[in-house]
């Protein structure tokens, strides 16, 4: 605030009248800047705060939604039934080639009861598999001239509907005509025996 200092011994007394009434005019208008300016002051708007920034940790939400729906079991498969044993019985069917035998007079060497019997014949056995299942040959009986020999295990298998051929041979002190005769038995692949005789071989005298 201004201060003033009027002589009043240099003025009449409308002059200090005056200058009284202005003196009291100029606090008046000091005092209404001095109130401006608190209203300046206090209009004024102070900083504010920084807003604050997302920490980063994501709010929860209470809403859960709709749960998602719970998958159907898949079907297991339905376990094969175990096979049944099979029905089918294995057949053997047996042919000889060739029939009659001619004489052959060839030594067999291998075995030694044929040393000292010089008149032989030669053929061969062919065994067929005709029932449809898997069959093994355990046993051979064979005559000659319609005597028995002992049993013999050839251990043969045949498959369905397969064949094998067996090499049959024979030796003689004699030398006129023999026959001779193959039985075969044995299981199939299902457990059932089977069993089966040869055509009677005529082998050819010399």
């Amino acid at each position: 605030m201004c201060n003033f200092s009027p002589t009043v011994g240099r003025y009449s007394l409308g002059a200090r009248l005056a200058y009284s009434r202005a003196a009291m005019r100029i606090p008046i208008v000091i005092a209404s800047l001095a109130v401006a300016f608190v209203t300046i002051n206090c209009g004024s708007v102070e900083p504010t705060s920084p807003t604050p920034v997302n920490s980063g940790v994501p709010s929860r939400s209470n809403n859960l939604g709709t749960p998602a729906p719970t998958p159907s079991p898949s079907p297991r498969p339905v376990p094969s039934p175990s096979p049944t044993p099979g029905t089918g019985t294995g057949a053997v069917q047996v042919t000889v080639t060739p029939n009659p035998v001619p004489f052959s007079g060839q030594p067999i060497t291998d075995i030694a009861s044929c040393a000292t019997r010089p008149n032989t014949w030669f053929y061969d056995q062919v065994l067929r598999e005709t029932g449809g299942v898997a069959v093994t040959v355990t046993r051979r009986v064979d005559t000659f001239d319609g005597a028995a020999g002992s049993a013999t295990n050839p251990n043969l298998r045949i498959a369905a509907n397969g064949t094998t051929t067996i090499r049959t041979r024979w030796c003689s002190v004699s030398a006129s005509a023999h026959t001779a005769q193959s039985t075969f038995s044995g299981t199939d692949a299902n457990g059932k025996t089977w069993s089966v005789t040869g055509p009677l071989v005529r082998m050819n005298a010399k």
